[in-house]
């Protein structure tokens, strides 16, 4: 009998874990990146010039979204990106080889275009702002622009317009 009730109760346990969704599962916005999901290669926007190589893929039950960069040059980087449950934004945290490390927040997904703001000090200690933006272009096609603020948003300079084709299967 005691062998009978701990299958039971086992088997119980087995089905309301399997049952069990992520917390993300139900949050839609959670998915708003997903259209960055795949296999890319990466080019200067507007030119067939390879810049890099990019594999994002969903982690943590759907919870978050883990790049991983190859630039021609050898240089690599990951980024982790997620839906803040709390703040109902999108953040994103990037370390690269060469050790620069940037936070992005306060991330929105609205008509096709995930924006970032971020904040930096320069090495003369000066603060600045700038943009980040992944455009969803279509399904194999995604555009990733970065621009930096100077001299308090009067002068806008590009830091990268790169273009994501996705691989073929």
């Amino acid at each position: 009998m005691k062998k009978l009730i701990l299958l039971l109760l086992s088997t119980l346990c087995l089905n309301a874990m399997a049952q069990q969704k992520s917390p993300c599962a139900d949050e839609p916005h959670t998915h708003d990146f997903d259209f960055w999901v795949g296999e890319w290669d990466v080019y200067q926007t507007g030119t067939q010039k390879l810049a890099g190589h990019s594999i994002v893929q969903t982690i943590s039950g759907g919870c978050g979204i883990l790049e991983n960069w190859t630039d021609t040059q050898g240089g690599s980087g990951k980024s982790i990106n997620y839906y803040n449950l709390a703040t109902h934004q999108w953040e994103q945290d990037w370390i690269g080889s060469g050790g620069s490390a940037q936070r992005y927040l306060n991330g929105n997904y609205k008509d096709s275009v995930m924006q970032f703001r971020y904040e930096f000090t320069d090495k003369q200690g000066n603060k600045k702002t700038g943009n980040f933006k992944f455009y969803n272009v279509d399904k194999n096609t995604v555009r990733q622009y970065q621009d930096v603020n100077n001299d308090d948003g009067k002068t806008v300079t590009v830091s990268y317009d790169l273009t994501y084709i996705r691989k073929k299967s």
